[in-house]
């Protein structure tokens, strides 16, 4: 049986359950967190904050979930950019697709500091955008080899454009 990839609706209820006051925003994003690494199976997803001008941005992760300790990843982490190569291709494709952490120019610095580290081996990224701008992104990292279907990918982006789509509801409603 094949999986079901409706995270996005996820999101859309447990937004609606932020608005009402039943939840926090960190409490959502940490359900569907969960809700991704479960269904795609992969080692740990992270919601991260993209912040900075284009040259020195930060990704702060905003809460993750770790399936293979089973434990939600809500301790501070910052990753700095370093060539800014990794931003310009999110941005300008969406998502970044990475079959093999160790070789890839693109994550040196992230590999060598985070992904090693933490065993990560192959993920998917996917951005969220406020005005244009990387406001944020979601990211999965498997720590074994593995292809990602274009089901899962467009799944992960999916995510991301209704968190685009939210934010910019909000934005509206406050008068920006």
């Amino acid at each position: 049986m094949k999986p079901t990839f409706n995270f996005h609706h996820l999101m859309r209820d447990h937004s609606l359950a932020v608005d009402l006051g039943r939840m926090t925003e960190t409490d959502a994003a940490t359900a569907v967190a969960r809700a991704i690494q479960q269904t795609l199976a992969c080692a740990r997803v992270n919601f991260w904050n993209v912040s900075g001008p284009v040259g020195q941005r930060a990704m702060r992760r905003i809460t993750g979930y770790d399936g293979r300790a089973a434990r939600v990843l809500a301790e501070p982490l910052e990753l700095r950019e370093t060539t800014g190569e990794f931003f310009r291709q999110l941005h300008d494709n969406g998502c970044y697709v990475c079959p093999d952490a160790a070789t890839d120019p693109i994550l040196r610095e992230i590999f060598r500091t985070y992904l090693q580290p933490t065993r990560g081996v192959t993920m998917i990224v996917a951005a969220f955008y406020l005005d244009e701008k990387t406001w944020g992104m979601i990211s999965c990292v498997h720590d074994a080899p593995r292809r990602w279907t274009a089901e899962e990918i467009t799944a992960l982006r999916k995510c991301a454009s209704e968190l685009s789509r939210r934010r910019a509801q909000v934005l509206d409603v406050q008068g920006r």
